[in-house]
């Protein structure tokens, strides 16, 4: 009897074996496209989340009407930009990250360094701290006490077929049901409705899987860049080493481009913006290059580079965007487009100005002058309005989808706010060309309206946004501490406030 029992403990043992290494084959990289797909087992990020959590945010408010500036003491209240003001010698003050007490566990899983003081122009990095709480995304309270932690490892299952492609298509449930009195709820937010009628793009768990799965993974094959390809010269079409592809932008010692494009990304994921392609940092010494002559391309060592998310379906003239009619003639008489202005508005109408009216509230925050904002300028300095109507730069439409994805955002936070505020450079004039744009729209994405709610609740957003992409990007964290960030600590509050004024002069 006792010699059965160990026969059948040892077949069960051999079955589970074989399950087991059936399902670890089934749960292996799915690589259909090439370009795109969905890393399995590796770190998922603890900070990311699926898009329906942004659905379940709620506003601390019975009313639109009550948007209101009281709670928030630390809102500017001076109309005055202050244009090329002299701020070298402001320090940060308890703006940094700090744990109650300094030490080091020996567990790099567990452990991640962190922000301790932040200080005049640079960003200082001084010590580990022990973890208190992890960061998800619209999570902004106590942050100034907030640790970045490792997440344990975990393995995702997705079924066979999965990727990161774009092929989100709008829904097409309900759509015959469709009124323009579903369009707006709370007199300035787009509908539940509507939100769900939007073409999707991806979800921040899909997005920081993606990154973490790139950020050292060998280079199969390099490219130069053409104009249906990665753009400028010096960029590169690269080719991974599983057949992804990815942009990589190259600006030698122009690092703050190259910054200017991940934190953008990283702002709009804060944001809950799902249509600016992911950023991934790497340096061109580092192993990933290693089997690569960067000398064709004219690159240099130890240089910053951006590795771009590709986004497919995006290379052809049907791909070209334009300014919809009703804001141009928004834009025009300098009267927003308010809820009560769609009732003859078609869905693909409603959804396309949803789109436009996101698009803008991240212009105004990062300042991009190389979208609309170099379309109103081009206009300008020719003395051709007409200008405007034609397309816009680095702003393409998914031909698969419809859905806008917001490309080339370089020139965001860093070399944008040198133009804007500094006089020299003679770019105070896009101040205005931002103000025109933002107040075409007064109808605005709830959840999008709550992140600015909530960033403006800290004494130091710009700390927050700096702190999220260095918990996801290692090479961020080596190079952005090191770098001057004074106009973004000066004037990133200072354009969430006026942001947030708009919608409340909007919901008033």
């Amino acid at each position: 009897m006792g010699f059965l029992c160990i026969l059948n403990l040892l077949a069960h043992e051999l079955n589970f074996s074989e399950k087991t290494a059936k399902k670890q084959n089934e749960n292996r990289f799915v690589l259909q496209d090439p370009e795109l797909y969905i890393a399995q087992g590796i770190r998922k990020p603890q900070a990311a989340v699926d898009k329906s959590d942004h659905d379940n945010v709620n506003l601390e408010y019975g009313s639109h009407r009550k948007f209101v500036f009281t709670s928030h003491n630390n809102i500017p209240e001076n109309e005055d930009l202050n244009i090329g003001a002299d701020d070298s010698d402001e320090e940060y003050s308890n703006g940094g990250v700090k744990g109650e007490e300094e030490g080091d566990d020996g567990d790099d899983d567990d452990i991640d360094d962190t922000v301790d003081e932040w200080k005049g122009d640079n960003l200082d990095i001084h010590s580990q701290s022990k973890v208190q709480k992890v960061f998800e995304p619209y999570d902004f309270q106590n942050m100034s006490k907030l640790i970045f932690a490792k997440p344990p490892l975990r393995f995702q299952e997705v079924p066979n077929g999965k990727q990161m492609a774009e092929e989100k298509v709008m829904a097409q449930a309900g759509v015959r049901e469709f009124s323009p009195k579903l369009a707006v709820s709370e007199g300035i937010f787009w509908s539940p409705y509507v939100e769900k009628m939007v073409p999707k793009g991806f979800s921040d768990e899909e997005v920081f899987n993606y990154t973490a799965s790139i950020q050292s993974l060998e280079v199969h094959s390099v490219e130069p860049a053409s104009w249906n390809k990665c753009g400028r010269p010096k960029n590169a079409y690269i080719v991974l080493r599983d057949k992804r592809v990815v942009c990589a932008r190259y600006r030698d010692s122009d690092v703050r481009f190259i910054l200017g494009e991940a934190l953008s990304f990283y702002l709009s994921r804060l944001l809950g913006l799902d249509n600016v392609p992911a950023v991934v940092l790497s340096t061109t010494s580092a192993g990933q290059w290693s089997t690569q002559n960067l000398k064709t391309l004219d690159w240099s060592k130890d240089k910053l580079v951006a590795l771009i998310q590709w986004i497919p379906n995006m290379d052809s003239f049907s791909s070209y965007v334009k300014i919809p009619e009703r804001i141009l003639k928004a834009y025009e008489s300098g009267k927003p487009i308010l809820g009560v202005h769609l009732k003859n508005a078609t869905l693909q109408e409603i959804t396309e100005l949803q789109q436009w009216g996101t698009l803008f509230l991240f212009d105004y925050l990062t300042g991009n002058y190389d979208r609309v904002a170099s379309m109103q300028d081009a206009a300008y300095e020719e003395k051709k309005p007409s200008i405007i109507t034609e397309k816009i730069r680095n702003l393409f439409k998914s031909t698969k989808t419809n859905k806008l994805w917001l490309i080339d955002n370089e020139s965001g936070l860093l070399d944008a706010y040198d133009l804007i505020y500094n006089e020299e450079s003679g770019g105070a004039r896009f101040l205005t060309f931002h103000k025109q744009m933002l107040q075409t729209m007064c109808v605005f994405q709830k959840s999008t309206v709550t992140a600015i709610q909530r960033l403006l609740q800290e004494e130091n957003p710009h700390v927050s946004l700096f702190n999220y992409g260095m918990a996801h990007d290692p090479v961020l964290k080596k190079v952005l501490p090191n770098y001057n960030v004074k106009l973004i600590r000066r004037w990133f509050h200072q354009r969430l406030a006026e942001v947030y004024k708009w919608i409340n002069q909007c919901a008033s």
